[in-house]
């Protein structure tokens, strides 16, 4: 069992935000992939990504299955540059390993992730604005005790399940709660790598099979298709209305149609990619994606960023 000891202070840091690298999630993949993981509802983008990859990013499936991307290749290729070398002896050959995992995973990334890293943070972000709504309800307390069924709140403690015991005091710094589409037998806890950084607990973000979120987000983008769709008032008013999220219901009141056309709408729109809706218990939440705001505003998609890992060496 991990547990993460809060203080005050840490109770007022912790935040619920999609990181800003991709890293844990690439990782979260590899695994998913190198053990055939998440069930059917992966089985194409596991059939896509494996039929892409490199003989060199394939080498990392292999190598995926002995260990564990997380921590084990976390903590090699967060490892600070030159941590394992001596002066005027150059890099020993730990760090040549580093170089060469931190290249393939790279090249992974730029298969598994990147092609589908626009939907898969919009959809990780609309986690978080389901999360945030929660602790304006009822606090971060209420947040903490509800982020997963395998997770315990109690008396300002927050136990993980994990193999073996592992205690960690944030000290001031909070946690850093991260969504992950890839995580999906349960919380990781990540230990900071030096003590200005805050621990982070990855959680899998909630999967409703009925709204088939992962069919809109993990499919190869065809900008035409994808548009073809969007013709006709009632989809612009739409989305010109989810400039902040709202349920079905109130969708249909804002634009004066009923729930049941309303969702016929935000089927097509979600397929083409230019929403996204998380399910929580009867109630489905719709909000805008990037490409569908880039789209009402006129701007570009925003960047997909790389991991550029072996640059930090």
């Amino acid at each position: 069992m991990h547990r993460v000891h809060f203080t005050g202070q840490d109770l007022a840091r912790t935040v619920v935000r999609v990181p800003e690298q991709p890293l844990s999630e690439t990782l979260f993949a590899l695994e998913l992939l190198a053990r055939n993981g998440g069930g059917e509802k992966f089985d194409s983008w596991r059939q896509r990504t494996t039929n892409r990859l490199s003989r060199r990013a394939r080498s990392l499936l292999t190598l995926a299955r002995t260990i564990r991307p997380v921590p084990d290749l976390l903590h090699m290729v967060e490892s600070p540059a030159g941590a394992h070398s001596a002066p005027g002896k150059g890099i020993r050959p730990l760090d040549s390993r580093r170089q060469n995992i931190a290249g393939m995973l790279e090249e992974f990334h730029k298969v598994a992730i990147a092609p589908y890293w626009e939907r898969i943070h919009a959809c990780l972000e609309a986690d978080c604005a389901a999360r945030g709504r929660r602790i304006l309800s009822g606090g971060i307390e209420a947040l903490l005790s509800t982020l997963h069924p395998s997770v315990r709140w109690r008396s300002g403690v927050l136990e993980i399940p994990g193999h073996r015991r592992y205690d960690v005091s944030p000290q001031g710094t909070g946690l850093l709660l991260a969504p992950s589409l890839f995580l999906v037998d349960g919380p990781v806890l990540i230990a900071g790598a030096d003590e200005n950084r805050p621990p982070v607990l990855a959680y899998p973000v909630a999967v409703d099979p009925a709204s088939s979120p992962l069919s809109s987000v993990l499919v190869p983008r065809s900008g035409a298709d994808s548009l073809g769709p969007l013709v006709g008032r009632t989809r612009a008013a739409i989305m010109k209305s989810l400039t902040d999220a709202c349920t079905t219901t109130e969708l249909g009141r804002r634009i004066g149609i009923s729930a049941a056309s309303a969702s016929q709408h935000t089927n097509v729109l979600r397929s083409a990619g230019l929403i996204t809706t998380q399910r929580r218990l009867n109630t489905a939440l719709h909000s805008l994606t990037p490409l569908g705001a880039a789209l009402l505003d006129g701007h570009q998609r925003p960047h997909i960023p790389h991991l550029q890992l072996t640059a930090t060496s």
